[in-house]
């Protein structure tokens, strides 16, 4: 009876182990990564490009054109705003 609690102690520990860093990552990390992948999308998409997510996030991309020596510098800054209005992320993209 004995070794069949200490089973089941250590099963309850580990499912609350996992739940907790399940927890950390959807808290901390998924929202960082949703943000970079949409900036990498937008700065493939170029100057110009603007979007409002359905959760009121928002993506703007703003350049500028330059040529210098025969050759065209593209280059533009892709801004993720939050759903609360704060910006969260920037990524500055060059063609």
């Amino acid at each position: 009876m004995k070794e069949a609690t200490g089973e089941l102690s250590v099963t309850v520990i580990t499912i609350v182990a996992i739940a907790a860093i399940i927890a950390i990552f959807t808290v901390f990390l998924l929202p960082t990564l949703r943000a970079q992948i949409a900036l990498t999308q937008a700065c493939n998409n170029g100057p110009g490009y603007s979007i409002t997510n359905e959760d009121g996030s928002s993506i703007v991309c703003t350049g500028t054109s330059s040529t210098t020596s025969g050759t065209t510098n593209n280059s533009w800054t892709c801004t993720y705003t939050d759903a609360s209005g704060n910006q969260s992320g920037t990524k500055t993209c060059t063609q």
